[in-house]
């Protein structure tokens, strides 16, 4: 039931509408800018300083509370909020505790359509909007600052014509001049920092003035493209925004982020300034009725290529195929791929859709929520499992040129989802909305600043297909409410679940590693790329065998994904094991030995020879194969390790094809068995139980 002790939302707009539009507003809202978006970040070390508790306090207003405040001051019919500086006016308190209301007020809504002992929604119309109206509003954001300029200037790069045509400016000079806009006010920020560590008497006034911009500068700098520029991207300081009468309507201030006083401009965020340059001209556009189409095939092409250049620089450019098809299957729903990534028995699905959230779905609409995620989430996400079932069906696939491009057999498929946009919410809220069938893999939902972000800390095929594999696994019990903490989660300590939890949360905290790393970039810094637990391992032979095997073919990546899904004791158990051949091996001088044990997917054998010949390597694969008939598996992997050479590494051998019931199998493994003298040894390291031959 509805919490009836808690005031309508319209009662708290009204109130908030009065202090946004009190003596003073203005400043009182740049001392909650200094309070709540202010990073103190180590030049030197490339990290904020912040202690974690303050960085991720839940009680600092996010964006989309600042630019309410915003979008209600500038309805002001004078000067009121910016013509005095009011001292002790409380503004701050009395903002956070309205906020705070409507964030109640917001989740009781969702709380009354939501049943927590079935995690399913009740038999509401409005029941999924309420629900995704508070996720979307509160969401953390997807993209850093930096990423905004350099998309954005691929997105509308075909648009150019028309920007000059309709908006008089195109977009290479609106990014330059936001980024200059951007750049001058953290300096200018930075300034009036240092001044208040240095305790000089400051008042809310000064802490405006650090945040204006005289347009005179702006104009000598840019000339006449300067008030092109302020007519997109500017709100009046007063008497503007009429239509903003809810939280979820339409706010000027967040569409014109910029808030212009006349000679002045005054930025309450560079980061809604920066967005505001990649999203906004899209919506120009399509109002032009005779463009719109152009606009958006163009929007889509900048996002598969964007998506197809990312996925070169981590997979080679010979892995990475831009508008694959399966000529064979016309009408069929997986018939082209947007972009497919083939590595060694991976292949990466990947749907690149353009549309995004519309303000009716943010405001809770639940028909308008179902058709933005149905057209961004629901039908690529069926399009890419559809195109998974024709690649197991090893149907012909082809690139955009026709040749014939050559899938592995027993393919392990990826669906991903990827957006141009951000889509608040879009992990959580498809475990409510995707039909998903069992045995149907998880989604990966991300958008091309996300992607671009796992690229760079997840640079290597090998460590971006063990997240995407482990991203996956967990999907189902390990929740949380922005893509960057399950990334900072994986970097710090592998991304699973512990056998004795049923559900994990991963908190915002979690994702300090990504986030140091981002904005130093942000800041025009060249941060070392964090190690992930995983590339720090320390563990004897087992560091040197992940090492070598980390450049090894694309056919061998997923014997690395099988080592890394072991726990830190398993390894170190696999790591005696094989000292302890090599030790056997040399003393005895006998021609091989080997143990095998149980993975995730199969299993692994690990055959320790006396010399690299052909015979040992057939010696091993004999062994490998045993045991992949006796455990039914589709998969089993066989490392030959000589002692007669330098490196943990003589052979690899991937035993991959579908198991299947056979006489002759049953037999030659039988035969092997009787001439290693295979014998089973359990021994407790987690799930695996390695056996001796």
């Amino acid at each position: 039931m509805t919490d009836t002790s808690l005031r309508s939302m319209d009662a708290i707009f009204e109130d908030l509408r009065s202090l946004a539009q009190s003596e003073g507003a203005l400043h009182d809202l740049s001392e909650i800018i200094y309070r709540d978006w202010v990073l103190n970040v180590d030049l030197h070390e490339g990290k904020v300083t912040d202690a974690p508790s303050e960085r991720w306090s839940s009680d600092k207003l996010n964006t989309n509370e600042l630019l309410l405040l915003l979008g209600l001051l500038v309805q002001a019919p004078d000067d009121r909020t910016y013509a005095t500086v009011e001292v002790g006016s409380g503004f701050a308190s009395k903002a956070d505790g309205l906020l705070r209301e409507l964030h109640d007020r917001i989740n009781a809504d969702a709380a009354a359509v939501f049943d927590p002992k079935s995690r399913k929604f009740l038999e509401k119309r409005e029941a999924l909007g309420m629900f995704a109206r508070e996720a979307i509003y509160y969401g953390a954001a997807s993209f850093y600052i930096h990423q905004f300029a350099k998309f954005a200037r691929h997105r509308f790069r075909a648009d150019g014509t028309w920007l000059l045509q309709n908006a008089g400016i195109s977009i290479r000079p609106m990014i330059e001049i936001a980024t200059f806009i951007a750049s001058q006010i953290t300096a200018q920020m930075d300034a009036t920092g240092r001044a208040r560590a240095a305790a000089e008497e400051l008042n809310k006034g000064d802490l405006t003035s650090s945040l204006l911009l005289p347009k005179a500068m702006l104009r000598k700098k840019f000339g006449f493209k300067v008030d092109k520029f302020i007519a997109k991207f500017a709100t009046p300081i007063q008497g503007a925004n009429p239509d903003f009468c809810t939280p979820f309507s339409v706010n000027a201030a967040f569409i014109a982020p910029l808030i212009d006083l006349g000679d002045h401009l005054y930025v309450p965020s560079q980061y809604r300034l920066m967005e505001s340059i990649y999203e906004s001209p899209f919506y120009w556009m399509v109002g032009d009725k005779a463009y719109c189409d152009k606009a958006a095939a163009n929007r889509g092409v900048f996002l598969e290529e964007t998506a197809a250049h990312v996925m070169r620089k981590v997979f080679g450019e010979e892995n990475v195929f831009l508008n694959a098809r399966f000529p064979d299957a016309a009408g069929h729903k997986g018939e082209e791929i947007d972009v497919l990534v083939r590595y060694g028995e991976f292949v990466l699905v990947v749907q690149a859709k353009s549309k995004r959230i519309t303000l009716k779905a943010r405001a809770g609409d639940p028909e308008a929520l179902r058709m933005d995620f149905k057209g961004a989430i629901k039908d690529p996400f069926e399009q890419a499992l559809a195109s998974g079932e024709l690649i197991k069906a090893c149907a012909k696939c082809v690139d955009a040129d026709g040749a014939i491009i050559r899938l592995p057999k027993l393919p392990r498929v990826f669906p991903i989802v990827l957006l141009s946009d951000m889509f608040p919410a879009a992990t959580n809220l498809s475990r409510s909305m995707l039909d998903r069938k069992e045995g149907d893999p998880a989604p990966v939902i991300w958008d091309i600043g996300f992607l671009d972000c796992a690229s760079r800390l997840l640079p290597s095929p090998i460590e971006m297909l063990f997240y995407l594999k482990a991203r996956g696994d967990g999907f189902d019990c390990i929740v949380s409410d922005s893509e960057h903490n399950y990334l900072g989660y994986h970097i710090r300590a592998k991304l699973a679940l512990p056998p004795e939890v049923g559900l994990m949360v991963i908190e915002r905290d979690f994702a300090t590693v990504v986030d140091d790393y981002m904005i130093s970039a942000d800041l025009g810094l060249e941060p070392m790329r964090p190690k992930g637990v995983l590339e720090t391992i320390a563990v004897p032979v087992i560091a040197e065998l992940l090492s070598e095997l980390r450049n090894a073919p694309p056919e061998i990546a997923a014997v690395v994904i099988e080592l890394y899904e072991f726990s830190g004791a398993a390894l170190e158990e696999v790591g005696s094991n094989i000292a302890m051949l090599r030790n056997e091996v040399a003393k005895t001088r006998k021609p091989i030995k080997a143990f095998s044990l149980p993975t995730a997917s199969g299993g692994l054998t690990y055959a320790v020879t006396l010399d690299a010949s052909e015979r040992s390597h057939a010696a091993a694969a004999a062994i490998g194969r045993k045991h992949k008939y006796e455990t039914k598996s589709d998969r089993w992997y066989v490392i030959v390790d000589s002692i007669s050479t330098e490196g943990p590494i003589d052979g690899l051998l991937p035993l991959v094809w579908p198991w299947v019931e056979d006489a002759d199998e049953a037999d030659r493994a039988a035969q092997v068995a009787r001439m290693f003298r295979s014998q089973r040894e359990e021994i407790l390291i987690g799930a695996t139980k390695p056996q001796h031959d």
